[in-house]
């Protein structure tokens, strides 16, 4: 006799015990059929009642041969091809044999077959629940018997866990696989055949234990592989180490030895400025700081100027942010060097002392002299001017200077005392020594670059950098993880639109939004709000903004008013209506949001819009998660590639542009902007390559004439 086997491998066999046919089904099934194909032939004959019986009985007889119950799955041992043989030959070799040997091969086994796949095409549309159900009461088990199954040693068994996957109210978790696993081996079907009823779970929904804080395990555990628990610690060191280096860190090139950004250490460069509002990290600023700041912002953004006094330029809310920050920035750290709270005030920039100090403090955090230290003194500079500066127009402006030691000095006190006007222009005097010399010993502490150079030193950087595209629409969450696929559709707006259009940051993350059923706002809006709008009209996409809305709207590279038209590349519409849809899932009951761009509303932050930060951080994450090939998951689209924001895509249309027409004017229309930006901030088009590439256009062109010849 031969025991009935477990299936092993996927073929037209074990699907038997995918499919749940029973031998009791294949008797009634093969009765039926037999007696169907018998009076199709010999309608009436008495004949055909023996004829069924026959038939029947050789199935009766092979399950006997091989002792099947009718309870037990038809499998490997009929309609299989070793263990089929094997089966056979346990019926013996006489001639009753013989005929049910004939009987099996010529209607019997075919006909199970058909049954199975019969039945496998009712179930290929079945849901975890129901799957799960069926073969629990095909099984003749109880959820407590399955909650038994998979309860770890010492614990209560869940049935409510085991209704709730039934019933469809809840998909088992990422971290339940290994107890799915044990009930496919408690029902005996082949592995993966009740994995394969659930939706594909997006990777940033996976979780692993890491032994990180539960901040960095979230940011890590979406990169790592799906056996990464099981494999050894020296692997997990290893992956771990990869993700910290390629992943979670920006490249930095660290500029001097035994500078604080050498030391190994990840520096916060932020922690330092004083907060406007209270916070658990940072040190509030002082209220006569702020008052001292808001009157700074008002007379820089005021739409007129304050009597008796003159400015340059005007500011604009980003503009003032910034400054903002970076006043609280430096003085944050002169704090840290021992400025006491009450002299915190911008009239610290007429101490040339405490300029010096600040210049040193920067330098050896920064790790060298970089842009990250002119910039400030630009501003403090500012300020100083004896024409415009707020602080030279304001005599005795702020807290009174008193002498500390290493930041303030005896005779600057004695100076700001006797002449006002004479300590604004020497510390500017200074000021503006000190920025010579920084950008004359300025280096750069990270190139812009870096990041970039798998697309950028590739023959097509936007066919390269294109694959992130791909890579996004391979890995797109289903339906069953509706917030997950709006944010991947975000994630592929985030690029198209940004490829498409080229523009910064802030024009892209204050793109506003023109719904179907709402007429496009005035370009007297627009100018109002200084903001872009994306619309439909007339069966194509369009983006209208006002030329005062760019960076550099003073220059000759944008007009008063610009319209852009989109092309339909690669199913673009599509993608944006599909976004547009899920746009609704992110943004919640907030209707007031009107940019393009949103984040998920959550009840702690109702506010769906993106900040620059917010938008900076979903862009890269965008990357880290799509771009960067992992070797270890094989997930990703480009090797090599390291984290980096969305002013990067800036880069690769300009190195694009210049490396496919050879020249700098293509690239300054494609980013309205000048050729000398685009040559000196955006294409990495090397002298190397440019030679390279004028030698291939001046010898093609002589061979093409020598072949012509």
């Amino acid at each position: 006799m031969v025991a009935k086997s477990t299936p092993v491998t996927v073929s037209i066999a074990e699907t038997t015990s995918q499919s749940g046919v029973s031998y009791l089904t294949l008797l009634q099934h093969v009765k039926e059929r037999r007696r169907a194909e018998l009076e199709s032939e010999h309608p009436g004959r008495a004949s055909n009642v023996n004829a069924v019986s026959n038939t029947t009985r050789s199935l009766s007889a092979f399950m006997e041969a091989n002792s099947i119950s009718e309870k037990d799955l038809v499998s490997e041992e009929l309609v299989g091809t070793v263990e089929w043989d094997l089966s056979e030959k346990a019926l013996g070799t006489d001639s009753t044999a013989r005929r049910r040997k004939g009987e099996l091969r010529a209607r019997i086994r075919p006909w199970a077959k058909e049954l199975i796949q019969g039945a496998n095409t009712v179930y290929q549309n079945e849901t975890f629940g129901e799957r799960l159900t069926r073969l629990r009461t095909s099984s003749l088990l109880s959820r407590r018997d399955l909650a038994l199954e998979i309860v770890n040693a010492g614990a209560t068994p869940d049935t409510t866990k085991i209704r709730n996957w039934e019933q469809g109210a809840k998909l088992p978790h990422p971290h339940s696989r290994p107890d799915i696993e044990r009930l496919e081996k408690l029902f005996d079907v082949y592995p993966g055949y009740l994995l394969e009823t659930l939706p594909k779970v997006p990777v940033s929904a996976q979780s692993y234990e890491t032994g990180l804080p539960a901040s960095i395990q979230r940011r890590v555990s979406k990169h790592l592989p799906e056996d990464y628990m099981h494999r050894s610690l020296s692997e997990k060191d290893e992956i771990l180490n990869w993700v910290s280096q390629n992943i979670l860190s920006t490249p930095k090139e660290i500029l001097e030895e035994g500078s604080s950004a050498s030391s190994g250490v990840s520096l916060d460069l932020s922690v330092y400025a004083l907060a406007r509002k209270p916070s658990p990290r940072l040190i509030p600023a002082p209220t006569h700081l702020l008052n001292e700041l808001d009157e700074l912002v008002r007379f820089k953004t005021a739409a007129m100027v304050p009597y008796g006094k003159t400015r340059n330029e005007k500011w604009g809310p980003v503009s003032a942010d910034k400054a903002d920050y970076e006043f609280r920035a430096i003085l944050g750290s002169l704090q840290q060097m021992g400025l006491p709270p009450e002299l915190i005030s911008l009239s610290i920039c007429l101490s040339p002392e405490a300029i010096d100090r600040f210049i040193d403090w920067k330098r050896l955090r920064r790790g060298g002299y970089t842009k990250a230290i002119e910039i400030p003194l630009i501003l403090l500079e500012s300020l100083l001017h004896p024409k415009f500066g707020l602080i030279a127009q304001t005599p005795n402006f702020g807290q009174k200077l008193y002498h500390v030691p290493g930041l303030i000095s005896e005779y600057t006190v004695d100076k700001v005392k006797e002449c006002w006007s004479a300590a604004c222009s020497d510390a500017k005097q200074h000021i503006n020594q000190r920025i010579k010399n920084v950008v004359e010993a300025s280096k750069k502490g990270r190139d812009p670059f870096e990041a970039l150079l798998p697309v950028l030193t590739a023959d097509s950087p936007l066919n390269e950098y294109y694959k992130i595209v791909q890579e996004i629409r391979l890995r797109m969450p289903d339906d069953s993880y509706p917030v997950r696929k709006a944010e991947a559709l975000r994630s592929l707006m985030l690029l198209r639109i940004g490829l498409e259009l080229g523009f910064r940051q802030k024009n892209l993350r204050e793109l506003l939004l023109c719904s179907y059923d709402q007429k496009p706002r005035t370009w007297k809006e627009l100018v109002r709000l200084k903001r872009g709008e994306i619309s439909y009209e007339n069966g194509s996409w369009k983006v209208r903004i006002p030329g005062c809305a760019f960076k550099n709207f003073y220059s000759r590279a944008v007009e008063e008013e610009n319209v852009f038209y989109l092309e339909d590349r690669d199913h673009l519409f599509d993608e944006i209506c599909a976004y547009i849809d899920a746009r609704t899932l992110l943004i919640g009951s907030d209707s007031c949001v009107d940019e393009f761009f949103v984040k998920k509303a959550t009840k702690r932050s109702k506010d769906a819009s993106l900040s620059s930060a917010a938008y900076y951080e979903a862009y890269r994450s965008m990357i880290t998660t799509y771009g960067i090939l992992n070797p270890y998951t094989g997930r990703g689209a480009i090797e090599g590639l390291r984290p980096h924001g969305p002013h990067s895509i800036r880069h690769v249309l300009a190195t694009a542009a210049v490396k496919c027409t050879g020249g700098y004017s293509d690239a300054a229309a494609l980013l309205l902007d000048s050729e000398e930006t685009i040559r000196g901030t955006y294409a990495r088009f090397l002298p190397g390559q440019r030679h390279a590439r004028a030698q291939s256009v001046l010898w093609s062109d002589l061979l093409v004439k020598r072949d012509t010849v």
